[in-house]
């Protein structure tokens, strides 16, 4: 559980909007970081291009990737 409340869609910038959409509609909720980084609107721009470019880039296998978010998830007590 974070330590601050992540926004909700209601809450975020017009401009951070897309982000909850777009969580939604790849991974059937908000992920909570959406929420975090809401509360910055520029780190929130950062943080996803930072994850697309490594989506894109294809220098780490796709299981290797999952693998990453399950550890980094179970480091930082995130039931996922």
């Amino acid at each position: 559980m974070p330590r601050i409340r992540p926004l909700r869609e209601e809450e975020a910038a017009p401009e951070s909007r897309s982000h909850f959409q777009r969580d939604r509609s790849v991974f059937g909720m908000v992920l909570q970081s959406t929420g975090l980084y809401a509360y910055c609107p520029p780190i929130l721009e950062a943080a996803k291009a930072l994850g697309a470019a490594m989506e894109k880039s294809g220098q780490l296998p796709r299981m290797l990737r999952c693998l990453l978010s399950v550890r980094a998830a179970a480091l930082t007590g995130c039931p996922f």
